[in-house]
């Protein structure tokens, strides 16, 4: 199992993962700041006309030789305590605790002593969370008959005679007031926040487009192009990584060259010396008919067929292809139709065509050695008075593809993926190949971007199919 540290992980998701919860986060905070202060305020403002209708209450009484009176008119306590939302309780209680004006045995269900307690020169102290000020005001919540209040004591003197006034209002308006605050806050919050996750997601992408720029144009390189990247033109995080690509890129062209240089030097080395062999075991052969010399014979057609594979999958590895260009696969299968057909005269194999004009990008060594390896495998594993047929026809997609289908015995299902490994050899194979044929065949596929599928043909044998992409510009 791996560890979580060594998982692959997405570096667009990573900065992401990291960004949006913080910036989340402090829009969170700061709504949350905003909707508490702007709370306060309002109810602040609330609070202060609670203030003015007590001191307008005090201010209303009468001190006539130092008895404290209050006589509201009904119209003028109607329009006291008329409110459109809220319902309003005042009272108002001389220096004695009597009663001068307001509503009689005023109760609060926080505080039921509160008016027993309330004399002249000392505040409550037995009220739900009181706020108490220096100059004898005392704001409280509490309720009344049932219902939550919040409300204001105040203690106050005129004409040397001490009063306490009381005034106390429903939440409606506030609660009004927190829902309006809430809704003004949460609305931007919401567009805010989806404007700063669109930005947010905006720059990350922004920032990774060169990151990306990079992939796509080694994605679009072929295997042979080892140019430099050059780092002039990306952003100064990239060019050190830039840098490294391009000098194991120069590394690479070493190594391949090296390559390529060798298959040259082997081309030349082996295949003289060992067509010279042939050609003196053949003479002798025909000087002396012998078993001996039949068999050497023999070993040494092998011997310079898997030289002359291994020479053609060493130029289908990358570094050892040419640039590749139109190829017309019709005219190449002509141009090697004969050297096929002498081998399937041997064998006694009817080889037959059915081409249509096809145009390949590739290189025509290559492509010849790949349709040559198809046709010779068919024709060996096909026993005599067998069939092979070869064709080719465009593709509607612009590509082309390549058939060849045989009478033979086939290749079973569980084998079809091992055959183009290098060397592979199935049970019961007594041909003379070496193994390597199909293993050449798919490294020229995969060099062309071309696919190979096999599969089973109408008369029972093997069919392979190579599907090549739509043909580049020269």
């Amino acid at each position: 199992m791996k560890s979580p540290s060594l998982q692959p992980h997405s570096l667009r998701h990573l900065l992401l993962a990291w960004l949006l919860p913080g910036v989340t986060l402090l829009l969170v905070a700061s709504g949350t700041s905003a909707y508490f202060v702007a709370s306060g305020n309002a109810n602040q403002a609330y609070d202060r006309s609670l203030l003015n209708l007590a001191l307008a209450l005090a201010n209303q009484v009468q001190v006539e030789n130092g008895h404290p009176t209050l006589d509201l008119q009904p119209q003028g306590r109607q329009i006291l305590v008329t409110d459109k939302f809220d319902r309003i309780h005042f009272a108002v209680y001389g220096p004695q605790g009597e009663l001068l004006a307001g509503e009689e045995g005023i109760a609060l269900e926080d505080a039921p002593s509160l008016f027993q307690s309330a004399v002249p020169g000392r505040l409550p102290t037995d009220i739900a969370s009181p706020d108490a000020n220096a100059d004898g005001t005392l704001f409280f919540d509490s309720r009344i008959k049932g219902q939550a209040v919040r409300g204001v004591i105040l203690l106050t003197r005129k004409d040397g005679c001490e009063l306490t006034a009381l005034v106390a209002e429903t939440l409606a308006k506030r609660q009004s007031q927190v829902g309006e605050i809430l809704l003004s806050i949460i609305v931007p919050e919401f567009l805010l926040s989806a404007a700063t996750i669109a930005l947010i997601m905006f720059g990350v992408n922004s920032g990774l487009r060169p990151l990306d720029a990079l992939r796509r144009q080694l994605a679009r390189r072929s295997p042979i192009d080892l140019r430099p990247i050059g780092a002039d033109n990306l952003p100064t995080e990239l060019q050190p990584l830039a840098t490294e690509i391009d000098r194991l890129l120069q590394r690479l062209d070493v190594a391949l060259g090296a390559q390529r240089h060798f298959v040259s030097d082997a081309a030349h080395q082996l295949r003289t010396p060992i067509a010279a062999l042939q050609a003196q075991v053949e003479s002798a052969l025909q000087e002396r008919n012998e078993p001996r010399l039949a068999s050497i014979l023999t070993a040494v057609q092998r011997l310079a067929r898997l030289v002359n594979q291994l020479l053609a999958l060493a130029r289908a590895e990358p570094g050892g292809m040419p640039l590749m260009r139109p190829v017309a696969l019709q005219a190449l299968i002509h141009e090697n139709a004969d050297t096929w057909m002498q081998l399937a005269v041997e064998r006694d194999i009817d080889l037959g065509f059915e081409l249509q004009e096809a145009t390949v990008s590739g290189t025509s060594i290559l492509l010849r050695e790949l349709v040559g390896n198809l046709v010779d495998n068919a024709i060996r594993y096909t026993p005599v008075g067998g069939q092979v047929t070869v064709r080719c026809r465009p593709e509607a997609e612009g590509g082309a593809l390549l058939v060849v289908e045989d009478s033979g015995p086939g290749i079973p299902p569980a084998l079809r993926e091992r055959v183009f490994e290098r060397f592979f050899r199935g049970r019961g194979d007594t041909s003379d190949g070496c193994g390597l044929g199909l293993a050449i065949v798919r490294q020229i596929a995969e060099q062309h971007g071309a696919r190979i599928r096999i599969g089973e043909a109408v008369a029972g044998g093997a069919l392979v199919e190579v599907g090549f992409p739509a043909c580049l510009p020269d």
